[in-house]
């Protein structure tokens, strides 16, 4: 009897969750972008054949990424993009990465975005500005479409790239995986640190040159799209590993304009780098402390070593997730760990008011 009671519970329980769940973590529509432009999507996938995969040993693999464009549009019908593409093959990977069950976030695939799949850039007067945005380790190039859209709404022309085996997965067009091989903070230890992290962010800052050596070729070649886009004043923005990697690949090469890391990771810049500093505009958004005192040490070594003008604004009551998308698609966020007690209203003003009114100032010719 006691057995076949916890059968009629567990059946319950599980063909309840879809009517359950959503109620218990609720998900929304991720807010709608303040500017007056509509905003189109595209995603690409492209292959640099004179760079060997670093995150496996099989001979002839060149390293392939997912890039995902918004921009300025100029007429956009019909239903906006979900959130997520391949939703059902990412919920898995992404619940690992955030240490929540499956079961719990599966309705994420129901959130919407803004933007619309392939329309027309629109015309301008004027060459769009571009933003390269490399996301977290264990992130994906989608986990800040909020800025993403943000800056396509105000006329900016904006890419994220899917960093292969960095990303909690990636998703090619001919069907293959690249999934998470790179190792997490608390899995690499002070001896193997820098034979691990250098690599990786070599192999990150690798990806952000060959995107725009990749776009240079194609406006060579005659693109109505990208020849819309002025390569002489290119943005870069990331989230934690992703603006360790903004930061570093803008050091080292000087097509890259202006800079904006969120919560960045500095750790694994090489330290000939931050004593360099920077020769660009820069701003860090971020938390007031991290674990590892080291992580300011850099940032305030960088800011001092800089030529140019370079801001550190840390938001209280923040924690690393709310530099990404999290905290406003699901209002229990804060609530289940994943982001600090600020607002999402405010935490999202503050970021989209200074990360427009930064690349305006330094990217935009008005």
């Amino acid at each position: 009897m006691k057995f076949g009671y916890i059968l009629l519970i567990s059946y319950f329980f599980f063909n309840s969750c879809s009517v359950v769940i959503p109620v218990l973590i609720p998900f929304q529509d991720i807010p709608e972008p303040t500017g007056s432009l509509s905003i189109g999507t595209r995603v690409l996938n492209w292959k640099d054949s004179a760079r060997e995969e670093w995150f496996t040993e099989e001979e002839g693999d060149f390293r392939e990424i997912v890039v995902q464009v918004w921009y300025p549009a100029d007429t956009v019908f019909g239903t906006p993009e979900p959130y997520m593409d391949y939703a059902k093959h990412r919920v898995g990977p992404i619940s690992e990465q955030i240490e929540l069950p499956p079961f719990l976030i599966r309705h994420i695939q129901n959130v919407q975005s803004n933007s619309f799949v392939n329309n027309s850039l629109k015309t301008s007067n004027e060459l769009y500005p571009l933003v390269i945005f490399s996301h977290g380790l264990g992130g994906c190039r989608m986990q800040n479409t909020i800025q993403m859209e943000e800056l396509a709404s105000h006329g900016f022309v904006v890419l994220a790239v899917d960093h292969p085996y960095d990303a909690n997965i990636t998703l090619f067009a001919d069907g293959h995986t690249a999934d998470y091989r790179a190792k997490m903070r608390s899995e690499v230890t002070k001896e193997n640190f820098w034979p691990i992290r250098l690599p990786q962010i070599n192999t990150r800052m690798a990806d952000l040159v060959f995107i725009l050596d990749k776009l240079e070729k194609i406006q060579d070649s005659g693109d109505t799209f990208w020849k819309q886009v002025d390569l002489t004043r290119v943005g870069v923005m990331g989230h934690s590993f992703g603006g360790g990697s903004a930061i570093g690949v803008s050091i080292k090469d000087p097509r890259f304009a202006a800079c904006i890391a969120l919560d960045g990771w500095l750790e694994p810049i090489e330290a000939n780098l931050i004593n360099r500093g920077m020769d660009i505009p820069f701003l860090y958004i971020g938390r007031p402390e991290w674990d590892e005192p080291l992580n300011y040490e850099n940032l305030n070594k960088l800011i001092l070593n800089s030529s140019a003008p370079a801001e550190k604004l840390f938001l209280e009551g923040t924690q690393h997730f709310d530099y990404a998308d999290i905290p406003h698609f699901t209002p229990i966020a804060s609530k289940i760990g994943l982001s600090g007690s600020i607002s999402s209203p405010e935490l999202l003003d503050t970021m989209n008011t200074r990360i427009i009114s930064f690349f305006g100032k330094y990217l935009k010719k008005n």
